[in-house]
This record gives C-alpha cells, sequence and structure tokens, in this order.
C-alpha cells in the first residue's frame, strides 16, 4: 500500500505547504516516505521492518562456539512476499555458511477494498465519526502488527483490522514492552465503538458517507 492511500484524504487539515504535498502525494510520495523511515513508529508503514529477537551461541566465555543460531522477527510490508524478503536476507548475508530457513510465515494478505462504494468501509467511516466526532477525515492504514485476521481470508477479502484507541508518543515504547496497558477512557472508547458498529451494520442500507480527495 503507497504512502498515497494513507496521507491523501489529510491533505486538508494540513497547513501550507504541507497540504500542497499531501494532496500531490503522485510526485511527492518519494520525499514523504523518506521523512516517514526517520522515525520508528511511522517507518514501518513504509517498508519491512527487521528485529533480530533471539540469538544463541556459545556457553562459556573462554571457548569460540560451534555455531550460532538467531532468530529474526519481520513485519513484512503489504508490497513484499516471504520469498522477496529470505532473497534480500541471502543476497545481503552473502555466505554459504549461512543456513536461512523460514520457521512459520505468510504473505501479508491482500489489501481490502477502500471505497465508498463497499459496505465495511461505509460502516466505518460511519461508526468513526459516531464514537469520535472530533475526526476530521478518516483514511486507510496499516496494521503493523500480526492478528488471527488471516483465518477468514476463505470468507472474504474485505478484512479491516482497526483498534478504536487513541495512542499517545509515550505510549508506543509500551508496545510489547513494560506496563504495556491503556487507559481506562481508551477501554470504555473500545466498548462503546464495538457497540456501535454492530448497531450500524444491522440496517438494510448503510449511510451514504461523503469522500472528498483534495488535489491542490
Amino acid at each position: 500500500m503507497c504512502v498515497c492511500f494513507l496521507l491523501s484524504p489529510h491533505a486538508v487539515q494540513f497547513s501550507f505547504p504541507l497540504n500542497i504535498i499531501m494532496a500531490n502525494l503522485w510526485l511527492f510520495a518519494p520525499l514523504v516516505s523518506r521523512v516517514l523511515e526517520q522515525t520508528p513508529s511511522t517507518n514501518a508503514l513504509v517498508r519491512t521492518t527487521t528485529a533480530i529477537t533471539m540469538f544463541h551461541a556459545g556457553v562459556k566465555s573462554n571457548v569460540i562456539p560451534p555455531s550460532a543460531n538467531a532468530t529474526v522477527n519481520f513485519r513484512i510490508h503489504p508490497s513484499q512476499t516471504v520469498a522477496e524478503v529470505l532473497e534480500i536476507v541471502d543476497k545481503t548475508i552473502d555466505d554459504k555458511r549461512v543456513k536461512i530457513e523460514a520457521t512459520s510465515a505468510f504473505d501479508p494478505l491482500p489489501v481490502s477494498p477502500w471505497d465508498n462504494q463497499t459496505f465495511g468501509p461505509r460502516v466505518f467511516h460511519q461508526t468513526i465519526l459516531d464514537v469520535f466526532p472530533d475526526v476530521g477525515s478518516v483514511a486507510p492504514g496499516i496494521c503493523i502488527g500480526n492478528t488471527d485476521s488471516r483465518h477468514f481470508t476463505n470468507l472474504t477479502h474485505a478484512i479491516y483490522r482497526f483498534n478504536p484507541v487513541v495512542f499517545k508518543p509515550d505510549d508506543m515504547p509500551r508496545f510489547h514492552g513494560l506496563n504495556e496497558r491503556i487507559s481506562v477512557e481508551n477501554f470504555e472508547k473500545q466498548v462503546e465503538f464495538l457497540f456501535q458498529l454492530i448497531q450500524n451494520c444491522d440496517i438494510d442500507l448503510s449511510p451514504e458517507v461523503h469522500m472528498n480527495f483534495h488535489e491542490l
């Protein structure tokens, strides 16, 4: 998924000159991507990320280990596949003594439809505005965490991963870390959102949602 789909709908929320840049990502997308790469929280939106999570080698400080084993976790970007990532790793290491194998891997799911004629996005738009009335615009994004949604691909390609929680910068280091938590207010919003989502789905025809794609 290109950053164009993520940021273009927010163009009107920015002041000059960012509004011009965001409204014309067909031209400025490479520049915006380079900026997003500079921050860990947004870097994962534009590329496959890599993290060495486990490493095993020697057992004594004065003995050279005969072998070493490392487990690397990749969060694969929707524009890539497992095979492509393994090929990049192999070319980067470039050492035939190193054995590379995927222990548990699956390709990213197809990008779900996001248009005002698809039932899912229309209901999401309406529910977000119902629960978060101060939201200025709604746009698709990338879920950088793994979910169980891949088990539903035999039922539908319209799979949406959304967590109605407002995260602040100081919440980011707590993801899968120490003192991981959400606030009571966020928990209440989650319950309210799910309730409203079910209510909005229980209709014959979801309400029309106004969508603008501004080009300045």
